[in-house]
């Protein structure tokens, strides 16, 4: 049985296929680079993650030979994130030996500015096309380095496969920079399938370690393997499911082609790629063999003091509502990744593991004497919470401490776990 929660976890070095090194001269490279929104964000040194992988592309460029061809390539710095533009791709440097461009492709990478999307599908079908003339090479390589997962709506782990079936001298290596669990399977997908390697950095020594290994790895040697090919359709089940429905979509043909659930937690399928539908968002590059058998496992959230006011769960890079939880419905299964959620105006990050409950710690509070006027609650940074009136004086929000704002008055208080409380207001 195949089973994506284990598969998400493998790293490059548990793999059993073993890859082959050649002199990177040797090679055309088409580098990408993930500029989209997330890559704002900070690693553990306290430096922004663009800022990492600028450094990193600077420090392997120097240290290349001038004869290595190398083009970069990047996503997600042309447009914001609200603007949602899946066409956010840039050829920046063309094919050039380095002793010829590589102060080009330094200065380039140093100006890119992450705010957008992820549409790596996209952008490993025009990097791939882009290395079609480079034939007198000995290979040709794709290294795409991103933080997260595909936010548009291909299906980059089919379109990898397609791109290396129709060109034997392509591959395609991924390196996950600070991924979560749902980016690092999908990324580990592109290079499987691509008959690259998938490698992991979450810092710049890191990172500029494993695109000097990518540039290096030509291919994967596969063991040899002899095996009856069968006819029999695979299988694709759903570990610990709920009520919920969950469709399962062909990437071939975009229609639904099963459901899984508490009642079919598992399903007959033909060989190929899925994607299955969680709350608003989907599980991308399912791959389902014949005669075998493919497991998810997903993760569940809970809020057990949930506000009637309901809570917005957003993905965390695209901002995006994926579900909502209330007094009505406390708890959902979703996709391991990364979410924020939302208590009025606070957004608290959490990250969900497969086969994992995580239960989110929140307080509920109601306010007695309130003026039917709009009130604001404020955090004990002075930032913006929610909103309370008469007619809407209860609210749940995560321990801490706070402070209603009554014009006339300031009112602190604390929310402490296992207490509902009521506030009397004079």
């Amino acid at each position: 049985m195949r089973h994506l929660a284990a598969l998400v976890v493998a790293t490059a070095s548990m793999l059993s296929a073993s890859p082959i090194l050649a002199e990177s001269a040797d090679r055309s490279i088409a580098l990408i680079i993930d500029a989209s929104g997330s890559m704002k964000a900070r690693l553990g040194s306290g430096q922004a993650r663009i800022d990492a992988a600028k450094d990193a592309v600077e420090t392997l460029v120097k240290g290349l030979p001038d004869q290595q061809r190398l083009a970069l390539w990047a996503y997600g710095h042309q447009s914001p994130t609200k603007a949602r533009n899946c066409s956010d791709t840039q050829l920046l440097s063309n094919f050039r030996p380095l002793g010829e461009n590589r102060a080009e492709v330094v200065g380039l990478a140093r100006n890119l500015k992450p705010q957008g999307y992820t549409p790596i599908t996209l952008v490993l079908e025009q990097a791939a096309k882009s290395l079609k003339p480079e034939t007198t090479s000995s290979s040709r390589a794709v290294i795409l380095v991103s933080d997260g997962k595909e936010t548009c709506n291909g299906d980059p782990c089919a379109v990898a496969k397609a791109l290396a079936d129709a060109d034997a001298g392509l591959v395609v290596h991924t390196i996950g920079f600070a991924v979560d669990v749902a980016a690092r399977y999908q990324l580990q997908c592109i290079a499987r399938v691509g008959r690259g390697t998938y490698f992991e950095a979450d810092s710049t020594p890191k990172l500029v370690e494993r695109l000097t290994a990518a540039v290096k790895t030509v291919a994967i040697a596969v063991p040899a393997e002899i095996k009856v090919k069968s006819k029999k359709p695979g299988s694709l089940r759903l570990v610990n499911p709920s009520a919920s429905r969950h469709p399962v979509i062909s990437v071939e043909t975009g229609k639904e082609v099963a459901t899984l659930s508490s009642v079919t937690s598992s399903v007959a399928l033909p060989a190929g790629f899925y994607n299955v539908k969680f709350g608003n968002q989907l599980w991308r590059s399912i791959e389902v063999k014949n005669g075998e058998a493919t497991s998810i496992e997903t993760a569940i959230v809970e809020l057990p003091a949930a506000s009637y006011r309901g809570h917005e769960i957003r993905d965390w890079e695209t901002g995006e509502v994926v579900g909502t939880l209330s007094s009505r419905r406390t708890s959902m299964n979703l996709m391991p990744s990364s979410y924020t959620m939302g208590f009025g105006k606070l957004e608290v990050p959490l990250t969900l593991e497969p086969g994992k409950r995580k239960s989110i710690d929140a307080v509920s509070v109601s306010f007695k004497g309130l003026p039917i006027n709009y009130r604001m609650i404020y955090d004990s940074a002075g930032k913006e919470v929610a909103e309370i009136s008469k007619t809407g004086a209860s609210i749940t929000l995560p321990p801490g401490q706070y402070v209603l704002d009554l014009v006339t008055t300031k009112v602190p208080f604390e929310l402490k776990l296992g207490e509902k409380q009521e506030i009397e207001l004079k």
